[in-house]
């Protein structure tokens, strides 16, 4: 199934997405070229859950932008930069917000990255108004391999990820992921509350897209 509208709506939907495009990839390649820079690790840069969402999100966002639609498999990606940005938004300003001091572009990035894209991304699903099937559900993949590749990761190897300001480095990306300091008890509660919350927002996409749908 997939969503098309009348000439202007395809218009607004063309022109929002490709804005959200250029906002998503401006501020993702900024970092990665900052990260790069000063000598960070770009597989590190890559692994965290706010990276690869907004890249998800830019993927399918340039897709909708040339074809005001989204359809075949590009359901499960679109779903999944759409679930992925709104747990990155949601989690950011709730547990990770200001645990690091920033500066000048950084700034702008991280508004970019964790409020505007996710923020945009909503607005956009209720202008395009995508009315998915089931081959969307593919998505859980996504999360479920960004698990294991972190959790698997973090104990074989030494990622060394920047932990809040004034705290070593850390072997997973988000200090509520670390075993050695949370325990496993807390981190297994801590994914299985965030993976609810993911198939939470997935069914209600879904079915309110089926509603609205046009």
């Amino acid at each position: 199934m997939h969503v098309t509208g009348t000439r202007t709506s395809g218009l607004v939907v063309r022109v929002w997405f490709a804005v959200l495009a250029g906002l998503g990839a401006w501020a993702t390649a900024g970092q990665a070229v900052r990260a790069a820079s000063e000598g960070r690790s770009l597989v590190n840069f890559f692994s965290y859950f706010t990276i690869e969402s907004n890249v998800l999100v830019v993927v399918a966002a340039v897709v909708i932008a040339r074809r005001a639609r989204v359809d075949g498999w590009w359901q499960p990606v679109y779903l999944a930069g759409l679930v992925g940005i709104v747990i990155t938004g949601t989690v950011y300003h709730l547990l990770l917000a200001g645990q690091q001091t920033l500066q000048g572009i950084e700034v702008w990035y991280d508004l970019v990255l964790h409020t505007l894209v996710p923020a945009g991304s909503v607005i956009g699903f209720f202008l395009l108004r995508p009315s998915l099937g089931r081959r969307a559900w593919w998505f859980l993949a996504w999360p479920v391999a960004w698990v294991a590749w972190t959790l698997v990761r973090g104990a074989l190897g030494d990622p060394q990820f920047v932990g809040p300001e004034g705290e070593p480095p850390l072997p997973v990306p988000y200090d509520f992921l670390d075993a050695g300091t949370a325990g496993w008890g807390a981190v297994v509660v801590t994914l299985a509350l965030i993976a609810g919350f993911a198939v939470a927002i997935a069914a209600g996409v879904l079915t309110l897209g089926r509603r609205i749908g046009r």
